[in-house]
């Protein structure tokens, strides 16, 4: 049996080689996830408090700091944190003399929304939130958070403390009313539903089923890819509308599911906020054998492992990602850390996406070398260079809007000499928000930033390909772009020979 698993995998390789060969600069990656690691995708979130003071912070600050456990899930933000408040704070010009530092909002990464409620209870609707650091005069935290909306609302609605959600954009955070000191890093999906219809436009997959979280987000969004799919000829198969509410969704589970397994449609659309009934949804499908095409966006791209697999390649995730800058430095960081200061364990980056080279000579007729018959073998043979997930990167660049909104108010503060008289803390949290609305900086890799404008930005998005194989090995390839500013016809980009390498235009590539 086991001689078989391993011929079957490496056949499943061999045809993946041929893919790789096939298309031109393709970017590859993978990770190793298990069960337990699995377990932990639903709890992955943290939130943390950032400020400045004017002193070198100790060297093992951070070791007394994180004496909670750590999921393995959560360590890219803690990674993203140590990575871009150290980069900050080498930074002779942004923050000359003051030293950038963070702390956990809830002091560990576990259930804070929870607890939020608990002590909101508790203390009969006054929330009173500690603060870790000693900060400058007049200065003011700022917290970062995500990727949890609620979590984050829950925060918001109880503190008057400037937040930055590095979440994928929430237009429930959009309230410029009653939310008026939360501000979003990342880029509204407004041409997402354009996207994902041009990918099902260019394959022919007329007979397509949706599955949506049951609010505001995904409400919009149905009625945007339905006006889409019209418009190009495109049928919705089913639209399951899926509960926010966990009793209310195990009541009608059952139903959700005989329409998944039972629909011809092998396309589905999924949409919605990870760390929900959806998720549970989707887990549920993958482990009763549901096999289809989940077309996507980039929180989605989970693991699960299969005990039974198919040698049709194309039963897989589709994801649209942000388009983002490589940050080369950041690899750097990893190899040369100094575990004694910050207290990680970077084996565990191989639960993320790593790049790995997978260019092959079109002359060369050599593909054995990316065979293996264990995990551990294709660890072995692999370095660790983990890639920043959109939450991560937009993690960095909220760090980066910090500093740069710091960088502006003390600025000021030479400008005016000293104030007359001390400001409140919260007059200052107000200087600190309204500046930050209108942050417009450039980040170290080169990618214009504008505070102002996250809604109505010309996001540009990379379409990638994702296989599940036994043993909890995930491979990535990217296989075209989406960009909604090019001319008409001109902004879906898929590779010319990926058809071909999947096996032309055979019954695979059909929706039913």
């Amino acid at each position: 049996m086991k001689q078989l698993c391993a011929f079957t995998i490496s056949f499943l390789f061999l045809k993946f080689s041929l893919i790789l060969c096939c298309l031109t600069e393709a970017s590859c990656f993978w990770r190793i996830k298990n069960s337990e690691d699995n377990d932990g995708d639903l709890q992955r979130e943290c939130h943390f408090y950032l400020g400045a003071v004017d002193k070198p912070i100790e060297d093992n600050f951070y070791n007394s700091l994180l004496k909670f456990r750590i999921a393995a899930s959560e360590y890219e933000f803690l990674l993203v944190m140590f990575f871009a408040t150290d980069e900050i704070n080498k930074n002779p010009y942004l923050l000359p003399n003051i030293t950038l530092m963070f702390s956990i909002i809830g002091g560990n990464c576990h259930d804070l929304l929870r607890g939020l409620d608990q002590a909101y209870t508790q203390i009969n609707g006054h929330m009173n939130f500690v603060n870790y650091f000693c900060y400058l005069d007049d200065s003011c935290a700022i917290g970062l958070t995500g990727p949890s909306w609620k979590t984050s609302l829950k925060l918001a609605m109880h503190s008057s403390m400037p937040l930055v959600f590095f979440g994928s954009f929430n237009p429930n955070l959009h309230d410029h009313d009653r939310l008026h000191h939360v501000h979003q890093v990342a880029t509204k999906d407004t041409h997402l539903s354009h996207g994902i219809v041009s990918l099902m436009f260019h394959f022919r997959w007329t007979w397509i089923g949706l599955v949506i979280s049951d609010d505001d987000k995904g409400i919009q969004f149905l009625s945007d890819l339905r006006e889409e799919s019209q418009r190009h000829g495109i049928c919705l198969a089913f639209v399951n509308m899926i509960p926010e509410n966990m009793q209310i969704y195990m009541t009608r589970a059952t139903i959700y599911d005989k329409q998944i397994m039972t629909s011809l449609a092998k396309v589905v659309i999924i949409y919605g906020e990870m760390n929900s009934t959806l998720e549970v949804s989707f887990r549920r499908w993958e482990n009763l054998g549901a096999r289809r095409i989940w077309i996507t966006t980039s929180q989605w791209d989970v693991i699960t492992n299969k005990k039974e697999f198919t040698l049709n390649l194309f039963h897989g995730t589709i994801t649209f990602a942000h388009r983002r800058f490589e940050i080369p430095k950041f690899k750097k960081f990893m190899q040369t850390m100094n575990t004694a200061k910050y207290p990680v364990d970077i084996s565990h980056t191989i639960l993320e996406w790593n790049y790995f080279n997978c260019s092959i000579s079109k002359n060369s007729s050599k593909m054995d070398h990316i065979t293996f018959n264990n995990t551990l073998e294709w660890t072995a043979l692999h370095n660790y260079d983990m890639v920043m997930s959109d939450e991560g990167y937009n993690l960095y660049n909220a760090v980066y809007a910090v500093a740069h909104t710091y960088h502006e108010h003390i600025f000021q503060q030479v400008e005016s000499q000293k104030k007359a008289k001390p400001k409140r803390f919260f007059t200052v949290c107000q200087q600190v928000s309204s500046l930050m609305k209108t942050r417009v900086f450039t980040n170290p890799v080169g990618e214009l930033v504008n505070m102002k404008h996250r809604e109505n930005q010309c996001t540009e998005y990379d379409i990638f390909l994702i296989w599940n194989f036994p043993q909890g090995l995930g491979l990535k390839v990217k296989i075209g772009s989406y960009l909604p500013c090019f001319p008409q016809r001109q902004e879906l980009h898929i590779s010319d020979d990926l058809e071909w390498a999947m096996g032309g235009t055979s019954q695979i590539w059909n929706s039913v």
